[in-house]
């Protein structure tokens, strides 16, 4: 009885945000008991929430492999980002990279813009939000094994393709599916992981 009561009174705020969009607008849903969103200032978000994510849009984050030495895992922010300074073709000190976990015999790291991120995460802690954490929304998709997930509004998408791993896709439609993800498939078929099945959202 105990667990059930802890189940329904637990509730998740997930605010999205753009680090290419100075705080405090925002997008928020509240998931739980009282299911509840909005758009607003930050300051104006529901408070009281048992978790609070600040998601990032999957077109904001890249995630990719490397390979990594040992002990380089365990580093983070710009450290890391000179391990994918070719991919980002930026300065890697303006990049925030953190290890998520290995894919195979490779690392995957997430890259994300570093003074873009911290406006929000300095904007979170001044509205006293609570204790939060920082999602980029690909890995939000649910995942089943062997299976791919795609979040499609008809023109444009992210696809989850990994535990870790993901990207936002280009345009397309219903006739022609983007190509971005077409490459993703053609990559993943040389290398003998091509998903069963594509489950769209």
């Amino acid at each position: 009885a105990r667990r059930r009561l802890a189940e329904i009174f637990m509730s998740l705020l997930r605010i999205y945000c753009s680090v290419h969009t100075a705080p405090p607008q925002c997008r928020w849903a509240l998931s739980g008991d009282a299911r509840a969103q909005g758009e607003g200032p930050l300051a104006r978000a529901p408070r009281g929430a048992t978790r609070v994510q600040l998601v990032i849009p999957a077109a904001e984050v890249l995630l990719t492999r490397v390979t990594l030495p040992p002990g380089a895992k365990r580093q983070t922010g710009s450290v890391l980002a000179f391990a994918i300074e070719d991919e980002t073709m930026g300065e890697p000190d303006a990049n925030l990279a953190s290890w998520l976990g290995a894919a195979g015999n490779a690392d995957v790291l997430a890259v994300v813009d570093k003074q873009g991120l911290q406006s929000w995460l300095d904007a979170l802690d001044a509205v006293d939000l609570g204790r939060y954490e920082v999602q980029c929304e690909t890995l939000l998709l649910p995942r089943a094994t062997g299976e791919w997930s795609l979040a499609w509004n008809g023109r444009d998408g992210f696809v989850r393709s990994g535990e870790f791993e993901g990207a936002a896709t280009d345009y397309g439609d219903l006739q022609s599916p983007p190509l971005s993800l077409r490459l993703m498939v053609e990559a993943a078929t040389k290398a003998g992981e091509r998903p069963a099945a594509i489950a769209v959202y």
